[in-house]
């Protein structure tokens, strides 16, 4: 069966992807003063430069314009303008070796612009295609080159030593190529390495997810609360309280017996979801288990832990009831941390006055004052 990439891959990629545009379309940029001032200084006794770099002007112009406005054209649009310009260097290679009246001028006339010409299409494969595509396709144009340099060269008189020329710049070509594919290959071997990173540091966060997070809610579960506990005790003062609620939901077996444990668990996410809304970014509240809930609040003494649970009784009810058209009641308890504390004294606590709010009647709130 056919796996399907990873979201770190793809987005890896479309990195890299990224970085090539901007590198071409940066070139680009850095060519073209180049290109204008070699067409008005060499072109008016140049006929290649005259009539051959307006329209290579052009082509990278529009080509540069693609890179940066439309990269869903880039990859298609790089691959036919290589294909391009490979003919076209060919094209000038050989012309200029068939019109000069020596070897050593057509060699000179070369140099750099047309054989340079050949390294960059080399390159530029590199940045749009896949590291075995691109070595064929730049084997196959490196022999192209280099045989129809050496062709024509052994058509011109006395042309001997510059076929030998031809076929030494084919073997550089060939040892370039191999520079493109090592460097390729450790670019391949980088993105792979990042991507196992990426995937690692993901597992990583699922397990600690895992570890610290309610599934059905996505709140902190038994876990989490009993470290923050812990936190929280070891920073507890005077001017540090923190207040903590213990509520349970009314009737919770009724409503998952008669509406059905779907929707139960509706109510429960629903429940998460509306409590958040009314906590602070630095409250914490957990689920321990069915439908009881947890709220631990740094920084919030008595009087407020018993106005937050009171507005949290008079919330649930009338929000669940919009959102699901029936109400659901709960029971709160409410104490402070104290310094002789533990984490599992404090809960059983404050679980003992939820307890007593059922039994003066459920919707209520119970705190050690009461």
């Amino acid at each position: 069966m056919a796996t399907r990439p990873s979201p770190v891959s793809v987005r890896r990629s479309q990195d890299l992807a990224w970085l090539a545009r901007r590198v071409v379309a940066i070139g680009i940029l850095v060519g073209a003063p180049i290109i204008a001032t070699t067409w008005l200084r060499d072109g008016p006794h140049d006929p290649w430069v005259r009539w051959g770099y307006p329209p290579l002007g052009a082509i990278l112009l529009v080509f540069g314009w693609i890179l940066l406005r439309r990269p869903a054209w880039a990859m298609y649009t790089a691959i036919a303008i290589l294909l391009a310009l490979e003919a076209g260097w060919v094209a000038v290679a050989v012309g200029r070796i068939d019109e000069a009246p020596d070897p050593m001028s057509a060699w000179s006339s070369m140099m750099p612009t047309p054989l340079l010409g050949v390294v960059v299409c080399l390159i530029v494969g590199f940045l749009f295609q896949r590291t075995r595509t691109a070595l064929l396709h730049g084997s196959a144009y490196a022999v192209v080159i280099t045989v129809a340099m050496a062709v024509a060269f052994a058509r011109q008189p006395g042309g001997g030593e510059f076929v030998w020329q031809s076929v030494r710049y084919g073997i550089y070509l060939g040892v370039f190529l191999v520079l493109l594919l090592v460097l390729s290959r450790a670019k391949e071997h980088v993105t792979s390495a990042v991507e196992e990173a990426a995937r690692a540091d993901a597992a990583a966060s699922l397990m600690r997810d895992m570890a610290y997070l309610d599934e059905l809610t996505g709140i902190a579960n038994r876990r989490r609360l009993i470290e923050e506990l812990g936190y929280q005790l070891g920073r507890l003062s005077p001017s540090q309280p923190v207040g903590l609620l213990y509520f349970d939901l009314d009737h919770f077996k009724h409503v998952n017996d008669t509406r059905g444990h779907d929707l139960g668990d509706q109510v429960l996410r629903l429940v998460a979801q509306i409590t958040r809304g009314h906590l602070r970014p630095g409250d914490l509240l957990a689920r321990l288990g069915g439908e009881e809930f947890v709220v631990v609040a740094p920084g919030t003494d008595h009087a407020q832990a018993v106005r937050l649970a009171e507005r949290l009784r008079h919330a649930l009810p009338g929000e669940l009831e919009v959102a699901l058209g029936f109400r659901v009641t709960a029971s709160f308890g409410v104490t402070d941390l104290r310094a002789d504390d533990s984490a599992v004294s404090a809960l059983r606590r404050v679980d003992g006055y939820m307890y007593r709010a059922k039994a003066d009647g459920r919707d209520k709130v119970s705190t050690q004052s009461a």
